[in-house]
């Protein structure tokens, strides 16, 4: 279903867009799911404080239609546009990693899809670091970038497994770069 830049199939589409032939996928992963808790913290102390409100307002006997109309007026506008755009940031954004290029997509919201296409020769070097004391299963990853993308790094946080996929896009660039030497001929060693 596709609801303006919104496109719920978008892992096959991806997957059919970005996968020529011969190309392989070697991983297909989105941010953990805890990336959209600690979004929604914000809204969460929101949605309490209005419902204090209303229970003070039962308590001393104010009008509670009224009441309830204004909270949940204030509730739609300040926490569930914020939920429904923070859900949407984390449930479809995704990495890509194939035998030739890595893809990044970027579902901000209803109006907003980026995708990053990176050629693996344009990845220099990969790290990962831990987030919150590596006491959840994720962390940051980082692409040194040769060229593109307008930096030298691009950070992704909240990846599942981020030493595990560092590792995966490490071997396969080293893959990608052999198998260009050996197109090639070999590296010329001049004398």
């Amino acid at each position: 279903m596709r609801i303006f830049a919104l496109d719920t199939g978008i892992m096959d589409r991806i997957r059919k867009r970005y996968c020529t032939e011969g190309e392989q996928e070697v991983l297909l992963t989105r941010y953990h799911w805890i990336s959209f808790l600690f979004r929604s913290v914000r809204e969460a102390l929101i949605t309490v404080a209005l419902i204090t409100v209303i229970f003070f307002a039962w308590e001393y006997e104010w009008p509670m239609y009224e009441i309830i109309a204004f909270a949940a007026a204030l509730w739609i506008v300040f926490v569930f546009f914020h939920i429904l755009r923070d859900f949407i940031d984390w449930r479809y954004d995704m990495i890509l990693l194939t035998t030739e290029k890595m893809v990044i997509v970027d579902q901000t919201s209803f109006i907003r899809h980026e995708e990053k296409p990176i050629h693996l020769e344009n990845v220099g070097g990969v790290s990962s670091s831990t987030q919150f004391l590596n006491l959840f299963p994720f962390g940051t990853l980082t692409l040194h970038l040769k060229e593109g993308l307008g930096g030298d790094a691009v950070k992704l946080r909240y990846v599942p497994h981020a030493e595990h996929v560092a590792s995966l896009i490490s071997d396969v660039v080293t893959k990608y770069q052999r198998k260009g030497h050996a197109r090639e001929g070999g590296p010329v060693v001049s004398s």
